[in-house]
């Protein structure tokens, strides 16, 4: 198994920059905006792959996003990449499984925005949220 790596993929849906830390091969990966798989099938169809020489990110960006060795910038700085092969790439990824985001088993009463009542204090923490200030 390969050691972690930090990835920063944008999304083929909605083309938002997802940065996934301690990516290992087999780790299913989802939009943080979209919640799509971004480990698609077809991505390296869709994607450039390129690693920072100096941290071993590896940037996977949509093909028609500029990118320019020794011009675009990595997180850490650094301006040298070298080419990912997309091929391997993806058959490393390959086995990936694919999450199950039915939402059929969740509690018609839960709120996702805020957290249950304490009763355990005198003061409910969403009051805070409800209250007005009439500006």
């Amino acid at each position: 198994m390969s050691p972690p790596f930090n990835l920063l993929m944008e999304c083929g849906s909605c083309a938002i920059e997802n940065l996934i830390p301690g990516f290992t091969p087999g780790t299913p990966v989802i939009c943080n905006q979209c919640r799509e798989n971004l480990l698609a099938l077809d991505f390296p169809k869709t994607h450039q792959g390129h690693t920072c020489d100096s941290c071993g990110m590896v940037l996977l960006i949509k093909e028609e996003t500029e990118f320019s060795d020794g011009e675009s910038e990595c997180q850490c700085g650094g301006q040298n990449f070298s080419e990912l092969d997309m091929k391997v790439f993806a058959e490393s990824v390959s086995k990936a499984p694919i999450l199950d985001l039915d939402d059929s088993d969740d509690d018609s009463d839960f709120d996702w925005c805020r957290s249950a009542p304490d009763n355990s204090t005198k003061e409910d923490y969403n009051e805070i949220f409800d209250d007005d200030p009439g500006f």
